[in-house]
């Protein structure tokens, strides 16, 4: 369905170039779920705004594709273009919802007046409180508001960018369920970007683990969990309380993400790395497939 190729996109800034995505691929299959994982700054939203066509205009794409069932679709969302087919809901649930418009009107603008009711208990919201304002609902409610927006066009391909940050876990866990339930009874496809890799390994089928603009591993959720292949997805995955059978087995990922401005390595997770040789700075280490549909990129794999 959605096949991004090598896709690298750089953003001119007072400071210089920042270097946000470096030959990104990645590929989602109907009604697949697919995480996306990496601390902030890794360029997960960067990528998720270059899929729906939200990325800013100085951002200049230096080399890649974005392709949607096989036809190209560009990164910056042209003025006569629609993508109703792609559909995102944003990491801030209030603030992506207009304050003094209703949530009715809001969904109205969207699905037309007949859909706001179905809409609404589509996302299980008291259909009742259409004319409330965003100030009146909680945040759990907002973000069911934001997902109802999203499927006002009725996309294939749903992109939620960091859907539970700021819920509490009881709220996080319902709005997870609800995607999952729409995901299943729709099969739609979705894109769940999060830096909550334990998140993304109880509800993707797949996940894709990026580090400072790098695709670095790419798995069956099974697969990945069982034996991460790249070190930053080890090291990910044994700072999770769930992985881990003590507290003093929890460990952190040493270092910070590199300054995207200026030289970089050509792997930029080898500062941070113990397995770092000299061949990891000769050329960017390509995503390659390991064993069956488990690929890595990494001079020096785990196994």
């Amino acid at each position: 369905m959605l096949a991004v190729n090598r896709l690298t996109v750089h953003f001119s800034t007072r400071r210089g170039t920042v270097q946000a995505l470096d030959r990104v691929s990645l590929e989602i299959a109907p009604g697949e779920i697919v995480g996306l994982v990496g601390e902030s700054g890794s360029g997960k939203s960067v990528l998720s705004y270059a899929i729906s066509g939200l990325l800013d205009s100085a951002a200049r794409i230096v080399e890649g594709s974005i392709l949607w069932q096989g036809r190209p679709i560009g990164p910056i969302r042209e003025r006569r273009t629609t993508r109703a087919s792609i559909a995102q809901i944003f990491q801030s649930p209030r603030a992506s919802l207009n304050p003094i418009r209703t949530i009715g009107r809001q969904l109205a603008d969207v699905a037309g007046k007949d859909k706001v009711r179905a809409l609404l208990e589509s996302v299980r919201i008291d259909p009742e409180r259409v004319n409330h304002y965003p100030f009146e609902l909680s945040g759990g409610q907002c973000q069911r508001v934001g997902i109802a927006l999203a499927l006002g066009c009725d996309p294939e391909l749903l992109i939620a960018d960091e859907p539970t940050t700021g819920l509490d876990v009881t709220t996080e866990a319902a709005v997870m369920a609800l995607i999952d339930d729409l995901s299943a009874r729709l099969g739609m496809a979705t894109l769940l970007v999060t830096h909550n890799l334990a998140l993304a390994a109880a509800h993707c089928d797949r996940i894709v683990v990026m580090h400072a603009g790098q695709i670095v591993e790419s798995a069956p959720v099974a697969s990945l969990i069982a034996a991460p292949m790249h070190p930053y997805a080890a090291q990910l995955l044994a700072a999770i309380p769930q992985y881990a059978r003590s507290a003093g087995d929890l460990v952190t990922v040493p270092g910070l993400l590199p300054d995207l401005i200026g030289s970089l390595p050509a792997c930029r997770f080898a500062r941070r790395c113990s397995r770092h040789a000299a061949d990891c700075d000769e050329s960017p280490p390509p995503l390659m497939p390991r064993v069956h549909d488990h690929l890595v990129a990494c001079r020096h794999p785990l196994c």
